[in-house]
């Protein structure tokens, strides 16, 4: 097994990237500073020291860390560091919109083997993305017969997602018709 695939299997699991507080904490630095000086300025003008240093640049370093947090992550990500993400991979649905839609097209045309080519190229990129992995059991059932290896995509979307998401109980629902009439 490539060993890179493993390291972007542990960076694309919410609950483990710490990028978003490492991001925290360097734009709180980055606007504590300046905040902190205008404070300071504000606090000998008006002869209120402890609020003008501290209090007042922490509460709007931090409330504009937040902002931008919740800007650049999903929040599902940010709740994963505290314990309460709802779905893993909430943000992907809107990341891949428009490849999702494409591969919808190219299936709804008859184009299979393009619709083929375009889904393992997401799933090159986002190996686990359960969305991408019933499409592509999909594709391998509906345009190629191959009923084993969609009953894999959909065995291992069952494995991702839990059994009350959409992705798991479409996977389960595709996973019956991959069992050919005899």
């Amino acid at each position: 097994m490539d060993p890179s695939a493993n390291v972007h299997k542990r960076k694309s699991r919410p609950g483990r990237d710490l990028n978003i507080i490492g991001d925290f904490l360097r734009y709180f630095a980055m606007l504590f500073v300046p905040f902190f000086l205008i404070g300071a300025i504000y606090g000998f003008l008006n002869r209120c020291y402890l609020m003008c240093f501290l209090v007042n640049p922490v509460i709007y370093a931090v409330g504009i860390c937040l902002i931008i947090i919740v800007i650049k992550y999903d929040v599902n990500d940010i709740m994963a560091l505290f314990g309460q993400a709802r779905e893993p991979k909430l943000a992907l649905h809107v990341k891949h919109a428009g490849t999702i839609q494409q591969i919808g097209l190219q299936m709804s045309g008859g184009d299979y083997e393009g619709a083929l080519v375009t889904v393992r190229k997401l799933l090159r990129e986002e190996p686990d993305y359960p969305n991408a992995l019933n499409l592509k059991g999909q594709i391998l059932l509906d345009g190629f017969a191959q009923y084993e290896e969609a009953r894999a995509c959909f065995d291992k979307v069952m494995t991702l997602t839990r059994p009350e998401s959409d992705d798991y109980l479409l996977a389960e629902a595709l996973k019956t018709s991959t069992y050919p009439d005899e």
